[in-house]
């Protein structure tokens, strides 16, 4: 391991919530207006209860899925599919790009530097679409399949468990040299990553008992495997990679919560 590596493993997170730094990730996590000067530093402060701002994101999902679903009565199909655009589109699509530039650069053959190069490179390719069309294909199977019982919970869940696969891929990886990610993963530490942990695990049971606890541990590991993953490939584990861990964090999680469901 290197030198570089050991540092990003017992670094200590700078954890200081603050308004500023609240307001700071609504404002990069929602098409919410903030006209507010805010810095990065405030917002990898606050880093911590980014999660928590995910659960507040799946909680006006679950009221645009009430009214599709309940109100409207649209099929399953297309109440899935209108609430993951709503989704994507009030979360800015600033994950989706992730998704994107990642799968760009995992189609790069060569060395980590080559693939990071297409990764921030501007144009989108054939990886970039194939991922984002199998991220977002799957995510709206996943929503159709559950049913009526479970779906109000499992929006709320899944986008907690986007948010908490994406502070988990913060966590381990050396850090980027370019680029806002670096920053913003100032404010979590392996510490603070497991009392989120805990947190959530409570918040998933109580949403959907086993089904939930399974669905946020899901999660945790999809955010430690693309972050070992950008590691392998890419030398680091960039902003992009972040963005990616909260799109493919709410698939894994759901898939897991419909698995649970089925088996118990």
């Amino acid at each position: 391991m290197t030198k570089t590596k050991k540092q990003n493993f017992s670094k200590h997170a700078k954890v200081s919530p603050s308004l500023n730094g609240i307001l700071g990730l609504i404002s990069f996590s929602t098409r919410i207006p903030i006209n507010r000067y805010i810095t990065i530093k405030e917002m990898a402060g606050s880093v911590i209860l980014w999660p928590y701002i995910g659960l507040g994101i799946g909680v006006i999902g679950a009221i645009v899925s009430f009214i599709l679903n309940d109100v409207l009565s649209f099929s399953n199909i297309l109440t899935a599919t209108l609430i993951y655009c709503f989704l994507i589109w009030f979360t800015g699509f600033n994950h989706v790009d992730g998704v994107m530039d990642m799968g760009d650069g995992l189609m790069v053959h060569g060395d980590p530097e080559k693939r990071l190069n297409v990764m921030r490179d501007s144009m989108v390719g054939t990886g970039g679409i194939a991922s984002f069309f199998i991220v977002a294909i799957t995510t709206i199977a996943s929503i159709a399949s559950l049913q009526s019982i479970y779906l109000i919970p499992a929006i709320i869940l899944m986008e907690l468990c986007a948010k908490l696969s994406m502070v988990t891929s913060m966590v381990f990886g050396t850090s980027d040299s370019k680029g806002i990610g670096k920053e913003i993963k100032k404010g979590m530490d392996y510490k603070v990553l497991v009392v989120n942990i805990i947190i959530s695990l409570i918040i998933g049971y109580l949403l959907l008992d086993a089904a939930g606890v399974m669905a946020v541990f899901a999660s945790v590991i999809c955010g430690l495997y693309l972050s070992y993953l950008a590691e392998k490939r890419f030398g680091c584990v960039t902003g992009d990679i972040l963005g990616a861990s909260n799109e493919y964090g709410r698939v894994v999680s759901l898939i897991f919560v419909i698995l649970n469901v089925m088996l118990l």
